[in-house]
C-alpha cells in the first residue's frame, strides 16, 4: 500500500470520524425527568391519560417542590392528548353561573381556561378519572317521579342535578312550573344556583329519561 493511499484513506476515515462526531453532538439527548417527591412517574401518568381519553373529566393532584400536596385537586375535562404534554379545561361550576350573570365579567376567583401539562415537570401526584357520572345512574328514577307527581305547580322545591355542559352538580331552590308525567319531564325556575342568588331567574327543563336528578323536594 502507498503512502499516498494511507494518507488519503486517513483522511477520508478521519473526516467520516470528524462528521459522526458532529451528527452525535447536535443529537437531543432525552431530557432527565426530575421527579418531585410523592409524584408519579411521567409514563405511567401519560399511560393513565392515553386509557382515560379525550373529553373525559378527571381530577388531578399536583404536589409542590418540598413534596406538599395541592390542597385541592383541580377538575378538567381533557381536551387535547399529545406527545409530550396533555391539556386540560378547567372546571369551575361557580365561575360559569357568574360569566352567564354577566358576560363582560372576565376574571373571577378561582380560575378557568385550559392548563397544558408537560410530563416531564414530574409534578403530578394523582390523576382519577372523574366517575360521578356513574354513581348518578344509580339513583332511584321511580322514587323521583313519586315526588315529582306529589309536588304542586307553583310550589318552592329544592332540586339537586347533573349539568352535562357544565360537568357539575347543580343546587338550586325555585319554583315547580310544570309537570307531564307521562312523559317524565318537568319545568323549575330557579332563583339560586349552588348558593348564589341570580340576578334574573333561571328557567330549566328536566328529562327524567336523559338528565340525571339527584334530588328533589318541597321547601319546608
Amino acid at each position: 500500500m502507498s503512502r499516498s493511499y494511507r494518507c488519503t484513506s486517513a483522511l477520508l476515515f478521519g473526516e467520516d470520524n470528524h462528521a459522526r462526531y458532529f451528527i452525535n453532538f447536535f443529537k437531543s439527548k432525552k431530557k432527565k425527568v426530575k421527579l418531585r417527591p410523592g409524584a408519579m412517574d411521567p409514563q405511567e401518568v401519560k399511560s393513565i391519560i392515553e386509557k382515560i381519553g379525550k373529553n373525559k373529566k378527571v381530577n388531578i393532584r399536583r404536589v409542590e417542590f418540598d413534596g406538599t400536596p395541592e390542597k385541592d385537586p383541580i377538575a378538567v375535562r381533557l381536551a387535547d392528548i399529545r406527545e409530550d404534554f396533555f391539556t386540560g379545561e378547567i372546571i369551575n361550576v361557580e365561575r360559569s353561573i357568574k360569566q352567564e350573570m354577566d358576560d363582560k365579567l372576565v376574571y373571577i376567583k378561582g380560575g378557568g381556561g385550559t392548563i397544558d401539562f408537560y410530563y416531564d415537570v414530574g409534578d403530578i401526584m394523582s390523576v382519577e378519572e372523574d366517575i360521578d357520572e356513574q354513581i348518578f345512574e344509580q339513583r332511584n328514577i321511580d322514587e323521583l317521579l313519586e315526588i315529582l307527581d306529589a309536588l304542586d305547580l307553583k310550589e318552592s322545591i329544592l332540586i339537586s342535578y347533573y349539568d352535562q355542559h357544565k360537568s357539575g352538580v347543580m343546587n338550586g331552590v325555585g319554583t315547580l312550573l310544570e309537570k307531564d308525567m307521562s312523559l317524565k319531564t318537568f319545568k323549575v325556575e330557579l332563583k339560586q344556583i349552588n348558593e348564589i342568588e341570580l340576578d334574573q331567574p333561571k328557567t330549566v327543563s328536566l328529562d327524567m329519561n336523559s338528565d340525571t336528578v339527584l334530588d328533589l323536594t318541597v321547601v319546608i
